[in-house]
């Protein structure tokens, strides 16, 4: 399974790597500095508003079907009959109420406009979400690796011929942005529904109401979850934008560096896109999750680390470098708010254990304490301190819920092994802090300190990858014997 995750992660983010980046800050950044801050700010606050909405169009079925398929992979077929056409009914919901929410909330006929391109995303995503649920229980991760990918590779393609080809006189709007992601989500999903039909042999939608309300009843703990997590971590560029006044200039602001750790974000969440198959079928096979646990641990949190101390102390040069706006702002959220990466990084970690465990009731305990933690620090610090409060709000709830997370793991997984490789992670924290602070002291090009901080971190890895060796008792003629295998 070790060698099994290791090869599988570094394919996945290698392809995410040559992608993503590129997509973020190549043509979303290129987009928010020419439509301006208060025109993104916008579309950030009325995106996350759909995002609020989200777990009714899953309702808990992505995570239910994953972890399913992977324990019981001759379920894809009739799981995707009947998930479909409760999908669809589900996005009939979420048209209806989310439209509701939005009267209520005071949304005018700019927010209308480009909130229905937004839903349609929303809903878009979501189908392709829970095919390549499907994809990944089956453990074919190469194949969900594209998927997970090509959205994004078609907006790089479209919007480099709509802002270099020139072969076009258009003025870019955020209404451009928000349609084009419409077509590229529908190709996406145009693509994976063919992959799934080819695996799964799955020929029809099921209307069985009985079939979708037993579907209903086991998805609800997963649904539940989905919402709560979503809402604390999304509700606060909506409360900055309708708290404040100019609430969408300073959700501009606020979203310069909240799609910095959005952007990092994606890539901690490939971890848990492999880690829910693989922890749901060795806890059926009765296998120890000891192993996994430390080498996604030590891989994922140690760069979460280094993370969080390069944006603390280098937040003002790399806003400077992506966006020309509201420059000093943004440093100052950035440099709060990315701390917030590192307890986002053990959740997807320890809570895709707990999920896989099947330990729902208490990780929706979890997520109402956070969303009750978090709605209330943001009434409390928006209005005084605006976007930072928002960003402290953030990082206090994600904290408080990462925390929680890992004693529940050591008390209801017990994998073997967690309390050193805590312990490990504590220690290269401190020492990455110091070798940070340190290094400030020397009269050198900022890059360069980043650059060294990078390499403390790789040779943190390399002196832990030897330990495991020495530990499996593996020399150079086991590995490339593992390597041929």
């Amino acid at each position: 399974m070790q060698k099994k995750f290791i090869i599988n992660i570094v394919f996945l983010v290698g392809l995410n790597l040559l992608v993503k980046p590129f997509w973020i800050f190549g043509i979303d950044r290129t987009v928010q500095n020419m439509v301006g801050a208060n025109e993104y700010g916008l579309y950030f606050a009325v995106m996350n508003f759909s995002f609020l909405f989200g777990f009714i169009l899953d309702f808990g079925l992505t995570g239910f079907n994953n972890r399913t398929v992977a324990q019981h992979e001759h379920l894809a077929t009739e799981n995707t009959s009947s998930i479909l056409g409760m999908k669809t009914i589900l996005s009939l919901v979420y048209a209806f109420i989310s439209i509701g929410a939005a009267f209520i909330i005071g949304y005018d006929s700019i927010h209308f406009k480009l909130f229905m391109w937004v839903g349609i995303n929303q809903i878009l995503a979501s189908f392709i979400l829970f095919l390549r649920s499907n994809v990944s229980g089956m453990q074919m991760f190469k194949t969900d690796s594209f998927l997970s990918v090509l959205d994004r590779l078609l907006m790089i393609i479209f919007f480099s011929v709509l802002l270099w080809g020139n072969l076009f006189d258009v003025q870019i709007n955020i209404f451009y942005f928000a349609a084009f992601q419409t077509l590229s989500y529908f190709v996406t999903f145009l693509v994976a529904i063919l992959i799934v039909i080819r695996y799964t042999r799955f020929s029809k939608i099921s209307w069985k109401w009985r079939e979708h309300f037993t579907l209903f009843k086991r998805s609800m703990p997963f649904a539940i979850l989905s919402f709560l997590m979503l809402f604390y971590y999304r509700v606060d560029s909506v409360m900055i934008e309708r708290l404040l006044p100019d609430g969408s200039m300073h959700a501009g602001v606020y979203a310069s560096a909240y799609r910095i750790l959005d952007a990092l974000g994606m890539f901690a969440y490939l971890f848990s896109v492999l880690l829910l198959p693989l922890f749901s079928r060795m806890l059926s096979q009765k296998n120890e999750t000891g192993p996994i646990v430390h080498l996604s641990s030590v891989l994922l949190l140690s760069a979460a680390m280094v993370v969080g101390v390069v944006s603390f102390f280098y937040a003002d040069p790399i806003i400077s470098l992506l966006y020309v706006e509201h420059q000093a702002e943004s440093a100052a959220v950035l440099r709060i708010l990315m701390l917030g990466f590192i307890p986002i990084s053990a959740i997807y970690i320890f809570g895709t254990l707990l999920t896989a465990h099947g330990s729902l009731k208490m990780l929706n305990i979890i997520a109402a304490a956070g969303v009750l933690l978090n709605v209330a620090l943001n009434f409390v610090l928006i209005p005084i301190y605006f976007e930072n409060g928002a960003a402290f709000s953030g990082v206090a709830t994600q904290s408080m819920v990462a925390l929680s997370h890992i004693i529940l793991v050591a008390i209801v997984v017990k994998p073997a092994g967690l309390r050193n490789t805590i312990v490990q992670l504590v220690f290269f924290g401190f020492l990455v802090s110091v070798f940070a602070v340190t290094i400030q002291r020397i009269d050198v090009e900022f890059m360069w300190q980043i650059v060294s901080i990078l390499g403390f971190w790789i040779l943190f890895l390399t002196i832990s990858a030897l330990l495991w060796f020495r530990s499996k008792n593996i020399n150079l003629s086991n590995l490339l014997l593992w390597k041929k295998n």
